[in-house]
């Protein structure tokens, strides 16, 4: 029931009262400034939706193009980036084909700093790092306020070490050197000590020079330097040889092609497998640090400087019957005695006569002996990339005994990297050359020459014949005219005296215009009773036919079987010489 009194009403409890609120509504929707504001929402909105459809179209777009079109939008700027950030602190060392032999890379090393309870963390720590718990324990002790527990971790290992329960556990990256080829040319490249100084080889080269450049290319090609080592390799094996060497250079321009000297060693973990003289025996480079009595490869040297000098010719003969006693008790022998009491200059080489080259070397004469040997550079100190070389041992006094032993091996100690450095020059037309791992320009000939050009030649056809009918056929390859000179000496002792013996084949090829001289030698092999004997006609010789088998067509060495028959006149003008 409601009642009016004057303008208002008197509201009782039970009456309608929604009438009120309907004419609010009425009121507030009708209000002007409120349609205004609807308005105004619904445009924003509207807005809103507009941008988003926007982007969601320009993001559509974007995608499409970038899966039909990838190339045209990958940038250069990120790599860039990278490898500014990325600063390696030692450069590469990559072969002449840019196969890497030594790289850096970061790795994560985990230590312990301050360890306070390490019985507790010995035994946290030890089955993670595959350690005996009490062995770890007393290193912990031993170690003070820093230990390091492993080098060189991986990921599993660095979360297994987190979730130890040892707090004062810590991790730091840290760089690394890497040789990918493990042992193979590990006497060039040597190693990096923990600090990523060189300790031996083209690494200690690298930090003796300060080199700074992103990358070093070298002389060596990998292919061949695999092939050098594994026949080696198999030939101590065979041979039973206490130890072995070799190498290949270009004849033309002193470049390295492989270098190897066995045994050998990883560089990778010669810091932690080996103590200080194990990593000194087996780091020895007895190609650039070892001085040796070569033997009857010298020979070569003998008859190229009797033929410089003109005190002989191919023709001249030799009594290889003569006695010649001087400072002996007891007359010179050949290594077996020569069926033919006389044989001429390029026969004498044939053959090996010891009394020949005897005679040889007293026609030309104890100065002109020394004079041609250091010209050739074999009685000076090795200048070399890598820092470990060795010397020549000098024969004192050196008097007219030591003429006679020196011209057939005997009584002089060359460095084996001097001795093919001078090799080179016998038959590459007499040009001295200097061994290098630097790559050089293909037209680079030095202008200083150790023989003619002719006595080159003939040297060059000398040599020919050793391989050909002497005791380096097991080196004469088919189609690519091998040249050299084969070479067994006995090995002087500490004590004095000789012991053992030291066999070597030199050789060239091809031929007709060596690019490639190759030495090997083994320390030591033994023969085989009723398969073969001990001296190199044995095992080097084979084994330096089977790395020129297998090297020259990596080298692009073409073969020519008919080349001797081609040049038949001009053999058998030389044939004659030397059979007149």
């Amino acid at each position: 029931m409601k009642e009016k009194k004057g303008n208002f009403r008197k509201i009782v409890v039970g009456n309608d009262i929604s009438y009120l609120f309907r004419k609010t509504q009425q009121q507030k929707y009708s209000n002007p400034i409120f349609q205004e504001s609807i308005k105004i929402g619904r445009e924003r909105i509207r807005f809103a939706v507009n941008i988003f459809l926007a982007l969601f179209l320009i993001f559509s777009v974007r995608n499409t193009f970038l899966s039909i079109f990838p190339g045209d939008v990958i940038g250069h700027t990120p790599i860039k980036v990278e490898i500014h950030q990325i600063r390696k602190p030692k450069p590469d060392v990559l072969d002449r084909e840019g196969k890497i032999i030594a790289t850096t890379v970061k790795t994560i090393r985990a230590s312990l700093r301050n360890p306070k309870y390490a019985s507790e963390s010995a035994i946290k720590l030890a089955p993670i790092l595959n350690k005996d718990p009490k062995t770890l324990e007393d290193q912990l002790l031993k170690s003070g306020s820093y230990f390091e527990l492993a080098n060189d971790i991986s990921d599993k290992e660095r979360y297994e070490l987190l979730n130890a329960g040892v707090a004062e556990v810590e991790f730091n990256d840290v760089w690394r050197r890497i040789y990918p080829n493990k042992t193979l040319a590990s006497h060039i490249i040597g190693y990096s000590q923990r600090d990523l100084e060189g300790g031996a080889g083209f690494e200690r080269t690298i930090s003796y020079s300060g080199i700074t450049s992103s990358s070093i290319n070298l002389t060596i090609d990998l292919r061949i330097q695999n092939h050098l080592e594994t026949e080696l390799s198999n030939g101590m094996r065979e041979y039973n040889a206490k130890a072995a060497f070799g190498i290949i250079m270009n004849a033309k321009n002193g470049e390295i092609i492989a270098l190897a000297s066995l045994p050998d060693f990883d560089p990778n973990n010669i810091k932690f497998e080996m103590n200080k003289m194990d990593i000194k025996s087996h780091s020895f480079n007895q190609i650039t640090q070892g001085s040796y009595e070569l033997g009857s490869v010298m020979k070569i040297f003998t008859l190229a400087m009797a033929l410089e000098n003109e005190r002989i010719t191919l023709s001249d003969e030799f009594d290889t019957w003569k006695c010649i006693k001087k400072y002996r008790p007891m007359c010179l022998r050949d290594y077996r005695k020569q069926k033919t009491q006389y044989l001429n200059a390029a026969q004498c080489l044939e053959k090996s006569s010891n009394i020949c080259m005897a005679q040889i070397a007293l026609l030309v004469g104890l100065d002109e002996q020394k004079r041609f040997l250091k010209e050739a550079g074999l009685l000076d100190e090795l200048f070399f990339e890598l820092l470990e070389t060795g010397s020549p041992v000098l024969p004192n006094p050196w008097n007219e005994s030591s003429l006679i032993t020196i011209s057939f091996g005997q009584g002089l100690g060359v460095i084996p990297l001097s001795f093919v450095t001078a090799t080179a020059a016998i038959v590459n037309g007499g040009y001295v050359i200097e061994p290098t791992l630097y790559q050089r320009e293909k037209p680079y000939r030095t202008q200083a020459k150790l023989i003619s050009s002719e006595v080159s030649e003939s040297m060059r056809f000398a040599m020919r014949q050793v391989v050909k009918n002497g005791s380096g056929k097991k080196a004469n390859i088919e189609g690519y005219y091998v040249i050299g000179k084969t070479g067994t000496a006995d090995q002087p002792c500490v004590t004095g005296g000789y012991c053992g013996i030291l066999t070597s084949f030199i050789g060239a090829f091809p031929g007709w215009d060596p690019e490639y001289i190759i030495l090997i030698s083994y320390d030591n092999p033994e023969s085989k009773k009723n398969v073969r004997g001990s001296t190199s006609y044995w095992n080097a010789v084979p084994t330096a036919g089977n790395v020129i088998k297998l090297s020259a067509p990596l080298l692009n060495i073409v073969k020519d079987d008919r080349y001797e028959e081609r040049q038949n006149d001009r053999f058998t003008r030389l044939a004659e010489v030397s059979n007149d």
